[in-house]
């Protein structure tokens, strides 16, 4: 507990824009499962938050946040190159991440989150509850990988 505590302690603003990022990756899963659709205002909005917590917040990390962002733009051209089988708005959102998180962050997100996307996939097509090349929403398995990420922190 006493861990936890000076974590909190020392980084009250990393804290306050981690739950922020919280919320937000929750309501894009939401909505990410209903109708396999993600907000551009709040896309937008994110990075506007994200571009403003690498300037002024991140620690002067900026070279890591450039890195991060580059990252995420290889997703959008791979999201053009196979025709949005990587959607456009999973790959904004790795870019807005990037951006947040520098490119470290993101890969260690990123990894956790195709390992449980591979892992759901293989229970789906075992149980039959559906057929091979549907496609599962990516945006929950990314604020998977975003809260396995934040915990991982804690015990760093």
């Amino acid at each position: 507990m006493l861990q936890v505590n000076d974590y909190a302690a020392e980084n009250g603003l990393l804290i306050i824009s981690r739950i922020v990022c919280m919320g937000m990756l929750a309501g894009l899963s939401a909505t990410d499962l209903k109708s396999r659709r993600i907000s551009g205002s709040i896309l937008m909005i994110g990075s506007i938050l994200a571009a403003g917590y690498a300037l002024f917040a991140g620690g002067g990390h900026i070279g890591l946040a450039i890195e991060g962002l580059l990252t995420g733009l290889i997703f959008v051209l791979v999201s053009k190159v196979t025709r949005e089988q990587l959607g456009y708005g999973d790959s904004w959102l790795l870019c807005i991440l990037g951006t947040y998180l520098g490119i470290w962050k993101l890969l260690e997100l990123m990894a956790i989150a195709w390992i449980a996307v591979a892992l759901a996939a293989v229970a789906v097509l075992a149980l039959h509850k559906c057929r091979r090349g549907a496609a599962l929403p990516m945006v929950p398995f990314i604020t998977a990988g975003y809260i396995v990420m934040w915990v991982g922190e804690l015990f760093q």
